[in-house]
């Protein structure tokens, strides 16, 4: 696990675990790392101490599986600290070893990885570009539990340490050196030489600065003017991005403020307090099962047929070439995929490439993108006439207008042209697969491949498996979903399929709430307090109100066949709305006016129609319909089959349609709930607003049984 070199009065500890990827902080490190120093400090002659790793990354931070025994029943917040705190105490003893103590990073270091890095008297990094370093525990619920909110502060600052830590973002190498996190940034082969010359030279104190009699922290401490005015804008921002919805920047803060204020042993054992707070809060519970596992099992494509060959898409053909389908393009290109658009006429397929070359060149001049990695992607890209450009795809993904007719017309088309073992996928967001499939002469190779809005920022795919769809085609298109470093979910066919009925279950709870006489803003101001980014009648605009007019026939359908006449059905709003070309942000008027050059802001039209009544309900009351809305939409896709697996549910609504993910998910909400107690207040909610809060009898079984969705 730790390899020790001892030359010169050098050591060099390299950390290379075996059986992983990239190191991280697990009990067996730091046993192994303890039982290397109390090894090499024997030696009278040492001089000095490095540690490097033996991967191309230096360390990823802990094992969250290992973590997971820190929420185990009988678990206490003492018992965390006691556990997690061998982290600290091992840190902690590399800094006061007496010795000189530098850590060079060949790659990236995050998490307590960097945290490892701080301990070091000196710290060194690689000038690849690629190499990240970063605190991002926030992002997962936590904060830095090895260190990282005492010793940043110390070094850097705290009005610079406050963004660093509680944002989370990484940074690159000479970003970190700019900062003052690191003390020099050379090439990767002179990592070793350059810290070993540090030691001998005597530049590296074995003494950290915080160690040293009347030290004080750069910028003043807590009690200076400048710290208070930076921790009262923090305390501002985190409330108004989070709405107290997440713990853990709130408590960076405080450790960072009475951390600062104490010396660092102490500081330290602050840290662990609130680390462990927050570790055994169910929002970090939410976050690591949904971000981390559910993300890491649904990227290693555990839904994948195992008896199917890895594959690897070669060309790719897209019909239709409009916004979805050139944001397809432009990801399949990038990824080294040889893309063939083809469109109604070849002027509008030449326009569509046209668009995706405009991407990527203002991606080279904000310095996002390389140019020659532009030109290599641009000439993937090919424009056709006709259909019989597709002989040679290994698959088409059909992105065509959401009409049946339509697309039943180009599936037959299409495949007319494509070789026999080719994969044909629709784009669609709601039309059933196997109604589509219905148009093919080889249902077995038919798949829906539904893409989000944009393409190049969205990072999952809902994979749609039809009643026909064959393992094979299934294995081949999550290969190619991975080739395109996208995240897959996978879901049976039905209306809508899940992504799309629960969206839009949140935006026409919204125009209920309208209908219902409550204020637009009250309306939207509670959707974004219950965690949504924005409000639904927002994410309508975004969505656009041609598409949802376009699809309301399905919804409308399956509402009066399940709930009779429901009075409150808003398709009036929406009918009426694409009547008048109000279609949502693409044509600047919707639910919302987009003036030029001003921020957004409620159409006047909507308050004009609905005035709202006199007395309006509370905020918690519209957050929870809007809530509810959302998971007895998740529950019915469950009842019907559509969604299997409570993991990749729950990460697919976070991925997909940005629901909350302190809540970690509908799945994780019901359960956080009470499965009965859920289907006792979906009554309630029944008998006051109408039978669309119906629970799904499959759900009212699990209920009586006491069932959970997620092991506790």
């Amino acid at each position: 696990m730790i390899k020790t070199e001892l030359a010169n009065g050098i050591a060099r500890l390299i950390i290379d675990m075996p059986g992983r990827t990239m190191n991280v902080l697990t009990q067996e490190f730091v046993a192994a790392m303890s039982a290397c120093f109390d090894a090499v400090l024997k030696d009278p002659d040492l001089k000095g101490i490095v540690i490097a790793s033996g991967k191309p990354a230096f360390m990823a931070g802990a094992d969250l599986g290992q973590m997971a025994g820190f929420v185990k029943p009988g678990v206490t917040p003492q018992m965390v600290v006691q556990q997690a705190g061998i982290y600290s105490a091992l840190f902690r003893r590399i800094e006061t070893c007496g010795k000189p103590v530098v850590v060079v990073a060949n790659g990236t270091a995050l998490g307590g990885g960097l945290e490892l890095m701080l301990c070091g008297h000196y710290r060194i990094a690689t000038d690849d570009p690629k190499a990240q370093f970063g605190l991002p525990e926030v992002k997962l619920g936590l904060l830095p539990g090895a260190g990282g909110t005492q010793r940043v502060p110390r070094l850097i600052g705290i009005v610079a340490a406050i963004p660093l830590i509680t944002q989370g973002n990484p940074m690159n190498a000479q970003a970190a050196l700019k900062l003052g996190l690191i003390n020099e940034v050379v090439p990767t082969s002179e990592l070793i030489a350059t810290a070993e010359r540090a030691i001998t030279e005597g530049r590296v104190k074995s003494v950290a600065p915080w160690d040293v009699k009347g030290y004080k922290l750069p910028g003043g401490d807590a009690h200076s003017a400048v710290a208070a005015d930076a921790f009262g804008a923090a305390n501002a921002s985190i409330h108004a991005a989070t709405g107290g919805n997440y713990p853990a920047p709130l408590a960076i803060l405080r450790c960072i403020y009475e951390g600062s204020k104490v010396p660092i042993d102490k500081g330290l054992r602050i840290e662990l307090k609130h680390f462990a707070t927050l570790m055994q809060d169910s929002v970090a519970q939410n976050m690591i099962r949904t971000l981390f596992f559910a993300k890491q099992s649904a990227d290693k494509l555990a839904r994948r047929p195992a008896d199917v060959p890895k594959s690897s898409l070669k060309k790719l053909g897209i019909l239709g070439s409009g916004f979805m389908g050139a944001g397809i393009a432009q990801v399949s290109a990038l990824s080294g995929i040889d893309v063939v658009l083809l469109d109604r006429d070849l002027a509008t397929a030449q326009k569509g490439r046209d668009g995706i070359v405009s991407a990527f060149d203002a991606d080279v001049q904000k310095g996002r993108m390389k140019p020659e990695l532009r030109d290599a992607a641009v000439a993937r890209l090919v424009v056709a006439e006709g259909y019989a450009a597709f002989k040679d795809c290994d698959l088409v993904i059909e992105a065509v207008i959401e009409d049946v007719g339509i697309k039943a017309i180009v599936t037959r088309a299409a495949e007319a042209a494509m070789g026999k073992d080719a994969i044909y996928a629709s784009n669609t967001s709601a039309l059933p697969i196997n109604d589509l499939a219905a148009a093919s002469v080889r249902p077995q190779n038919f798949i829906g491949l539904h893409f989000f809005s944009p393409v190049a920022k969205m990072a999952v795919v809902e994979v749609i498996v039809g009643r026909n769809t064959a393992p094979a085609t299934l294995a081949q298109a999550l290969d190619y979903i991975r080739q395109i470093r996208k995240t897959p979910i996978v879901v049976n066919d039905g209306y809508g399929f899940y992504t799309s009925r629960c969206v839009d279950a949140y935006i026409r709870e919204g125009l209920r709430l309208l209908v219902d006489g409550v204020k637009p803003a009250l309306i939207e101001n509670a959707g974004v307090a219950l965690g949504m980014p924005v409000g639904p009648l927002s994410l309508g605009d975004e969505v656009g109100v041609d598409v949802l007019h376009h699809i309301t026939h399905f919804f409308r359908t399956r509402e009066k066949d399940a709930w009779g006449d429901d009075k409150h059905v808003p398709d009036r709003i929406i009918d009426s709305m694409a009547a008048a070309k109000r279609l949502g942000r693409k044509t600047a008027a919707g639910f919302y006016s987009y003036p030029a050059g001003a921020p957004k802001h409620l159409a006047p039209e909507l308050s004009a129609e609905f005035p709202g009544k006199g007395i309006q309900p509370e905020v918690a009351a519209v957050k929870e319909r809007l809530l509810y809305a959302q998971l007895v939409e998740a529950a019915r896709c469950w009842a019907d089959g559509v969604i299997t697996d409570a993991g990749e549910a729950d990460l697919g609504a976070v991925l997909a349609w940005a629901f909350p993910v302190y809540l970690g998910g509908p799945m994780a909400a019901i359960d956080a709930i009470g499965a009965a107690q859920f289907v006792a207040r979906c009554d309630q909610l029944k008998t006051s607003l109408g039978a669309r809060f119906e629970a799904p009898g499959k759900l009212r079984d699990f209920a009586v049984r006491g069932g959970r969705f997620h092991t506790p």
